[in-house]
C-alpha cells in the first residue's frame, strides 16, 4: 500500500528550460547566446552540488563577457528572468494541496540556488517534508542516499513511497530501497497510474 509520494520539481510541477532562460539572459545583456551556453555548462555541475552561487557564476559571466554591471546586478536579472520563463503545473499543486490531507509528501530536486529560494517563496515547499534539494544537500540525483533519507524522514519503508519524476534515469536508485516508481508525462496519466496503485486522487 503507497502511504507516501515523493516528488521532483522542474518538469513535473514546474517547467523550466535552461536554454530558454540562457536565451533570455543572453537576449537582455546583449552577449552571445552559444558562448554562453558554455560558460554554464562548465559550471553546470558545481552550480547544481551548490558548490557555487548563481551569484558566483554571474561574476563568471561578467569576467568572460566584460560587462559593466556588477555580479549583484546580474544576478538579480537571473532571478527575474527565470520566474518569467518558469511555468507552474499549477494543477497538480491543487491537487498536491488535497492529497497532503492524507499522504505525506516529500520532495527531491536537483537545482541551483536561485530556483531554490525562488519556490521558497513562492510557499511551493510548503507541502512537503522532507524537502531535498541537491543545491543545499550537496546530494544530487541519483544518489542512492538522497532516497534513503526521504524514506527515512517520512518514517515509510521503500515499499509505502511512490517516486514520481520526468527522467527515468533516476529510478534505478529509488528501486533499490523498493520504491514504486511513475514516468511524469502530464498530469492525466499521473493520476491513472497513481489510481493503479490505490493513491485516492
Amino acid at each position: 500500500m503507497i502511504k507516501a509520494l515523493i516528488f521532483d520539481l522542474g518538469g513535473v510541477l514546474a517547467y523550466n528550460d535552461i536554454n530558454v532562460l540562457l536565451k533570455a539572459y543572453a537576449d537582455e545583456l546583449k552577449i552571445d547566446f552559444e558562448k554562453l551556453k558554455e560558460v554554464e555548462a562548465n559550471h553546470h555541475e558545481k552550480l547544481i552540488e551548490g558548490k557555487i552561487s548563481v551569484k558566483e557564476f554571474c561574476s563568471s559571466v561578467r569576467n568572460v563577457f566584460g560587462l559593466e554591471q556588477d555580479s549583484l546586478t546580474l544576478l538579480l536579472v537571473w532571478e527575474r528572468l527565470y520566474g518569467a520563463t518558469v511555468e507552474m503545473n499549477s494543477e497538480l499543486i491543487e491537487k498536491i494541496r488535497a492529497l497532503k490531507k492524507d499522504y505525506p509528501m516529500a520532495l527531491i530536486s536537483n537545482i541551483m540556488d536561485t530556483t531554490a529560494r525562488y519556490h521558497q517563496r513562492q510557499k511551493l515547499f510548503f507541502f512537503f517534508k522532507p524537502v531535498l534539494l541537491s543545491c543545499r544537500t550537496g546530494l544530487v540525483k541519483p544518489n542512492v542516499k538522497l532516497f534513503a533519507r526521504a524514506i527515512r524522514e517520512l518514517g515509510m519503508k521503500g515499499n509505502e513511497c511512490v517516486f514520481i519524476d520526468d527522467n527515468d534515469a533516476y529510478f534505478k536508485a529509488a528501486k533499490e530501497f523498493s520504491i514504486k516508481c511513475i514516468k511524469f508525462e502530464d498530469n492525466k496519466k499521473l493520476y491513472k497510474e497513481l489510481r493503479k496503485l490505490k493513491v485516492k486522487v
